[in-house]
Formats: structure tokens, sequence, C-alpha cells
């Protein structure tokens, strides 16, 4: 004799789905080829013991995409262990005189449009929990994205910001003496 539990369990219908899940392509268009020219610096901008912050330069990035969509953006530091200041906001400028540290640099993510209209921007540690900000930091380690509202993303198919490089040069005690090169 069979139960009704296993009788419900022989005749339970099978559910099948198909169907293709497909990803937006976007292409991604930065304001002179993202090279943040700085220029010739003269060795004299090199203090003893303190830092010197450079000018900023200020750049706008695009992203077109094919279809709407959500998007947020991680980063690496290509030099890795050569900013002279610590955190997940410092990127490096490279090394000089063997192990010394030129100095470092951010990036502000600032003025943020999702088809063509005003956005806030984020930057966070978390995949859920956010603040819309007007300004975010990019940090190693974080999403970065634009945002609608506190803990909401911005959906679209053309997204922009201006990308900010807030250079600093490490002082000569940073960079193990006097810089040699030019």
């Amino acid at each position: 004799m069979m139960s009704a539990t296993t009788l419900a369990a022989i005749t339970a219908p099978e559910l099948k789905v198909q169907g293709e899940l497909m990803v937006p392509a976007c292409k991604v268009v930065a304001g002179n080829n993202g090279v943040y020219d700085l220029g010739k610096l003269s060795p004299s901008l090199i203090k003893p013991t303190v830092s010197t912050s450079l000018s900023s330069k200020l750049q706008l990035w695009t992203v077109d995409c094919d279809a709407e969509t959500f998007l947020s953006f991680s980063v690496t530091d290509n030099r890795e262990g050569t900013a002279s200041a610590t955190g997940a906001e410092y990127f490096g400028l490279g090394n000089v005189n063997n192990t010394g540290k030129i100095g470092y640099y951010r990036v502000a993510m600032k003025t943020g449009a999702v088809d063509g209209e005003n956005s806030s921007v984020y930057s966070t540690t978390s995949s859920s929990s956010f603040s819309a900000l007007s300004t975010a930091y990019l940090a190693k380690g974080n999403k970065m994205g634009w945002a609608a509202a506190n803990n909401q993303q911005k959906s679209g198919l053309k997204f922009s910001t201006l990308l900010s490089v807030e250079p600093v040069l490490a002082s000569s005690a940073q960079m193990g003496g006097p810089v040699t090169d030019t």
C-alpha cells in the first residue's frame, strides 16, 4: 500500500527552464587614453622631511553599454607596495634609489552621470551597504559605482564620471636619499 506522501513525491511535476543569460558588452573610453601626465617635475619640489602635493589632474571617463545594466568596478595598484602612505586609497608612484618610494596618488570619482542625468557615486567594501556620495575615493578591495540612493545602485546604458588624480611626492627621506635621476 502506498502512502499519500509517497504518491505526491512520485507525481510531482518537473519544471524545466531554458534560456540564455547575456551580460551586456560595455566600452570604456578614458580621457587622454587614461594617461594622467604630470609633466616634468623639478627635483627642487622634493623636501627633506615633508611630502609635496602636486596639482590634481581631471579627466572624463565614460562607459557605454549595449543593454541596461548596473555598473560597478574595482581597482588594483599596478605598483603595489610603492606608495609612501599606507591605506586602501593610496596608489604607488613607483620606486627610486632602489627601495625608496617616489610618492603616492589618490583618485576621486566625482560628477557621476547615468544616461545624461546626474548621479551619486559610491565606494564600499560591502556588496549591499553603501552611501550615495557626490565624491568617492577609489580604494583597493572596494567596489565603486553609480548610486540612485543609499544602498541602491543606478542602472543605465551610459555612465560617466570625472576621475581626479591627486599626486603627492614623498620626502627625500622616504625616497631613500636625494633623487639623482631626472
